[in-house]
C-alpha cells in the first residue's frame, strides 16, 4: 500500500486533490491532503500591506472600487514546520502538489522546503504544470501533464512493486541532464472516476501558524462543488478550455457523467457531509438538454438541495429553466464578458447581443436570481466598445446582478495571450477611464430610470468627475451566487477549531471569494474544465 500526500497550497475549489485522493483510496492506497495556507481580500489600496501573487486577482466590487483576491500572509517557520510535522506523521512515498499558474513561485518555495526534509518524489500537477511543464520541472521530480486519475494510481502501483517511475504515460520527468516525455493518455472516460474524497479524517488545514485536523475545506461552508461534465462547447480563446481543445480535439474533450452516478454522489454528500447547497462548475451546465430533463425530476426527488449553475446565451433556454427551477435551481450565471461584439469577436466568442438579453430576459421571466460575468482591461478595448458594453448594459435586464468585474489575465499558452502578442496589443485605456466606465457599468444595475443613467453616461462633469456617480451606486453587491446559509457563516465569522481546541474566527474578508461561489468569468484556472492533472 503506497502512501501519497497531496499539499494544495492556497485552499481553492480543491477538487483535483479530493479526486486524486478517492482514486487512490479506491485501489487501496492510503492518502492525506493537506490545505495550506489561504488566500484572503483586500482593497488594492491596501495590498502593498500584504504578499500577492504574481498575477494578481483583481475585482471590481461596490462603486468600483478594486479588491484583490490573491493576498496572503507571509509563510512563516511555524506554518513550514507544522507542514513538515504533518507529512512526517504521515510519512509519505510521494508528494504531490496541485497548482494553476497564479501561486507557481509560493508552491515552488514550499516545494524546496520540503524537498529538503524528504527523500521522496515530488510531482507536480494542475492547469500551470501543464502549460509549462519545463518550468515546472525545474522545481518538481515530475510533472504530471494530463488527467490525472490513472496516472496516480500507477506511480502509487509502481511505488508498491518498486519500479521506475520515470516511463508512465501522462508523466514528464528530469533525469541525466534532459527532459524525459513519457507518452500521453487517453481522456478517461468520467463514469469509471472515484467519487471525490471530502474525508475530514483525510484532511489537514495549516494557516495563520495553526493547523486544523479533520476538517472539510473551510472555505466551501456547507456547499458542495461538483462537476458533472469535462470540456466546454465552446472556444473562448481567453479559457483554459481552448487549450484543452487543441490537445485533445473538442469533441472527444467535452464528456459528461451519467446522471445515474451524478445523483449518487450528491445523496451521498448529503448524507455524510450535511451539504445544504450544491454548486455545479461546469463551464456549461445547460448543455444537452436530454441529459437535463432526465437529471431534473431525480435531483428534485432524491436530493431536493438548492444548487447554482453556469449558463451560456445560446444554451439559455426557457423549458430548461423551468425544468431546473423546478428542481432546485435557485440561481446562475450567464457569462457576457463584454457588451461590444467586437470584443467579443477577439475572445474567438462570437455572440449577438440581441441574443444575450433575449437568454438574460429568460432567466428573469423563470423567476431565477441571475448574475452575469464581465471582463474588462482587454487590451482590445477602446472608448468605443466600452461605450457599447454601457450601452448594452442598459439594455440587458436591470434585475440581472453582478458580484463584480474582472479584468481579462494573460495567461501562458492561452490562445488569448498568443493573439495579443500576434497583435502587439496592450491595454490603452487608464485607471480613470476603467473607474468611470466601472461605475457606468454598475449604474445600470440599478432602478434609476432609463433617462437618468444615460444622462450619467453623457454629461462631461462625470467623465472629468467619476467620484460624482457614487451616491447613486449601492454601497455593497452581493457576495455570494447562492447564499441560503450553506456557507455557516454567523455575523460574518466561519468559526474553526485547532488541534489544541482553541477556535479561529475566519473574517468573511479573509476568505476566497472564488471559494465562496463568486468565481471569475471562465477564463480563470481554478478547474480549468478538468479536474485532471493534479
Amino acid at each position: 500500500m503506497a502512501r501519497i500526500a497531496f499539499v494544495k497550497v492556497f485552499t481553492g475549489l480543491n477538487l483535483g486533490v479530493c479526486q486524486l485522493s478517492a482514486e487512490l483510496q479506491r485501489a487501496g492506497h492510503d492518502s492525506l491532503i493537506i490545505y495550506f495556507k489561504d488566500y484572503f481580500v483586500a482593497p488594492q489600496s491596501e495590498s502593498h500591506r500584504y504578499c500577492q501573487s504574481d498575477l494578481t486577482g483583481i475585482w471590481v466590487a461596490a462603486r468600483a472600487k478594486e479588491m484583490n483576491c490573491n493576498l496572503f500572509k507571509p509563510f512563516t517557520e511555524r506554518e513550514y514546520a507544522l507542514l513538515i510535522d504533518t507529512l512526517r506523521e504521515f510519512r509519505p512515498d510521494l508528494i504531490g502538489f496541485s497548482l494553476c499558474t497564479v501561486p507557481k513561485k509560493q508552491v515552488a518555495e514550499v516545494t524546496r522546503r520540503v524537498k529538503q526534509a524528504f527523500d521522496v518524489p515530488i510531482i507536480w500537477g494542475g492547469s500551470g504544470p501543464a502549460l509549462e511543464p519545463e518550468e515546472a520541472l525545474e522545481h518538481a521530480d515530475m510533472v504530471c501533464v494530463g488527467e490525472g486519475e490513472e496516472v496516480i494510481v500507477e506511480l502509487a502501483e509502481r511505488i508498491d512493486a518498486d519500479a521506475p517511475l520515470s516511463d508512465v504515460h501522462g508523466v514528464w520527468s528530469r533525469g541525466d541532464g534532459e527532459v524525459r516525455k513519457a507518452a500521453g493518455r487517453p481522456l478517461v472516460n468520467l463514469d469509471s472516476i472515484a467519487f471525490p474524497d471530502f474525508e475530514e479524517s483525510r484532511a489537514v488545514h495549516i494557516n495563520d501558524d495553526r493547523r486544523i485536523r479533520g476538517v472539510y475545506p473551510h472555505n466551501m461552508g456547507r456547499q458542495y462543488y461538483i462537476m458533472t461534465q469535462r470540456g466546454c462547447p465552446y472556444s473562448c480563446s481567453f479559457c483554459i478550455e481552448s487549450w484543452y481543445q487543441d490537445q485533445h480535439g473538442k469533441k472527444e474533450s467535452l464528456r459528461r457523467r451519467s446522471v445515474d452516478l451524478v445523483i449518487e454522489e450528491l445523496v451521498l454528500a448529503k448524507r455524510k457531509h450535511g451539504v445544504k447547497a450544491v454548486m455545479f462548475y461546469d463551464d456549461v451546465f445547460t448543455v444537452n438538454p436530454r441529459w437535463l430533463r432526465e437529471f431534473a425530476p431525480r435531483y428534485k426527488a432524491e436530493v431536493g438541495l438548492p444548487f447554482w449553475c453556469y449558463t451560456y446565451p445560446r444554451t439559455t433556454r426557457r423549458e430548461d429553466m423551468l425544468l431546473l427551477k423546478d428542481a432546485g435551481l435557485a440561481s446562475v450565471t450567464i457569462g457576457l464578458q463584454s457588451g461590444s461584439e467586437q470584443v467579443l469577436r477577439e475572445y474567438n466568442r462570437p455572440v449577438d447581443r440581441e441574443l444575450s438579453i433575449k437568454a438574460a430576459q429568460t432567466i428573469v421571466d423563470c423567476g431565477i436570481v441571475g448574475f452575469f460575468d464581465l471582463m474588462t482591461r482587454s487590451e482590445f478595448e477602446t472608448e468605443e466598445t466600452c461605450r457599447e458594453t454601457f450601452e448594452f448594459l442598459l439594455d440587458f435586464p436591470q434585475q440581472m446582478k453582478t458580484v463584480g468585474f474582472y479584468p481579462m489575465t494573460l495567461f501562458p499558452g492561452y490562445g488569448y495571450t498568443e493573439h495579443v502578442r500576434e497583435r502587439q496589443a496592450s491595454v490603452t485605456l487608464s485607471d480613470r477611464d476603467y473607474a468611470y466606465y466601472h461605475k457606468l457599468y454598475l449604474l445600470t444595475r440599478t432602478e434609476l430610470p432609463h433617462r437618468v443613467k444615460r444622462a450619467v453616461g453623457s454629461l462631461k462633469v462625470f467623465r472629468r468627475f467619476p467620484k460624482l456617480i457614487d451616491p447613486l451606486l449601492p454601497k455593497t453587491l452581493p457576495f455570494f451566487y447562492l447564499d441560503n446559509g450553506a456557507l455557516d457563516l454567523d455575523g460574518g465569522n466561519l468559526a474553526l477549531t485547532d488541534e489544541e481546541g482553541q477556535e479561529t474566527h475566519v473574517r468573511l474578508r479573509d476568505v476566497e471569494p472564488t471559494s465562496l461561489g463568486t468565481t471569475g468569468p471562465r477564463g480563470g484556472q481554478a478547474m480549468g474544465g478538468s479536474i485532471g492533472p493534479m
